[in-house]
């Protein structure tokens, strides 16, 4: 009998909707639905040469990197003159940075990756849209 308690137990999960989570019997419902492809805006470095270095969390806000996402998207979603600031501030920070001596601008875009071949060491990102670019002073 506790054999059979147990089995309906660990099935019941299966007569709730995915979203619906308890201990102890999960629906696990990180993958019970189909993973999207985020869109996250980003700050990056552009170099004399024109590469690309992603920009450290510090240059951005601080260094929590859910802060400085934050920061980054509330500008996105504000207006044109919120990432226009926001960018002359990181430009600043990236100016007096000894190790960041290569980059010449700083540009925020937004961008759609696919976490899969990201953490399969492919971090460039499916698409991206630049919606501002300023230049780091005193370098161009």
């Amino acid at each position: 009998m506790l054999g059979l308690g147990l089995v309906v137990a660990t099935a019941t999960p299966l007569s709730r909707a995915a979203r619906d989570d308890s201990y102890p019997f999960s629906t696990y419902p990180m993958f019970a639905r189909v993973l999207d492809k985020p869109e996250l805006t980003v700050a990056l470095g552009v170099t004399a040469s024109r590469d690309l270095l992603r920009l450290p969390p510090r240059m951005i806000a601080n260094d929590e990197p859910m802060q400085a996402m934050r920061t980054l998207r509330q500008a996105a979603n504000d207006d044109r003159r919120a990432l226009k600031s926001l960018c002359a501030r990181i430009a600043a920070r990236v100016a007096v940075a000894p190790e960041l001596s290569q980059v010449r601008q700083v540009r925020i875009v937004r961008a759609r990756f696919d976490p899969l071949t990201y953490f399969e060491g492919k971090p460039e990102p499916e698409r991206a849209q630049r919606l501002v670019q300023c230049r780091v002073k005193d370098r161009e």
